[in-house]
């Protein structure tokens, strides 16, 4: 199956077509002043459509002349399907690993498509996920409930991902802390394990290391 989406709008210089899906890969400088973005956007699309077996590419005729994106994804044979598999069939098809342990997560992420990507993800993998858009949100719903895991940005709009967490453990609580930002040097990664972050992970987020990052700082603390 193939989707085309197009535009009438600033368009790509060829020469960029090949590195635009590159993360923070932002082509038109001014563009990014007026509107902001960290240059994430086409390389999650990507990473997305890549999850489900498909390919994304661009094409445009140069700049002014808009763009073309085209998603090509696999069907299904339907002989593929057994005719006497059942709707209960698929619901139990649907559930997650049962080696996965279902965690009480709470994301602080202030970016609107990131944290509803991550949730959609992290619940289809059966987790129960709370979001946050700032440091005071995070402590509030930290107040309130209880979780397993914090997943945080750095760069926050009234504080960092290092504020919050500090101000976490001086409440007493705990459970492990990932980072999961686009400050990736050396020294972001230090103040990331400085503050208490058991393990530090660069945007955009591969799934896979994702969950297994999890298992990984989750597995000493036991069953909730």
């Amino acid at each position: 199956m193939s989707i085309e989406v197009a535009d009438n709008g600033e368009g790509i210089e060829p020469q960029s077509l090949e590195r635009i899906f590159d993360a923070f890969e932002q082509v038109e400088r001014s563009i990014t002043r007026q509107f902001g973005g960290l240059g994430l956007g086409l390389t999650i699309s990507k990473a997305l459509v890549k999850l489900h077996d498909g390919t994304i590419t661009a094409d445009s005729r140069g700049k002014g002349q808009g763009a073309t994106f085209t998603v090509c994804l696999p069907l299904l044979a339907t002989s593929a399907i057994p005719m006497s598999r059942t709707a209960q069939d698929h619901a139990e098809a649907r559930q997650p690993n049962a080696s996965t342990r279902a965690l009480r997560i709470l994301v602080v992420e202030d970016h609107g498509d990131t944290a509803r990507v991550m949730h959609r993800l992290l619940t289809a993998e059966g987790h129960q996920v709370e979001t946050a858009t700032d440091v005071a949100t995070g402590l509030a719903l930290a107040r309130q409930r209880s979780f397993d895991l914090l997943l945080s940005d750095i760069g926050l709009p009234d504080g960092s991902g290092l504020d919050l967490l500090r101000s976490l453990r001086e409440m007493g609580l705990t459970y492990p802390a990932i980072a999961l930002t686009g400050y990736a040097q050396e020294k972001d990664i230090q103040a990331c394990h400085d503050a208490g972050f058991a393990a530090h992970l660069p945007k955009p987020v591969n799934l896979h290391a994702l969950e297994a990052t999890i298992r990984q700082v989750t597995e000493a603390t036991g069953p909730p």
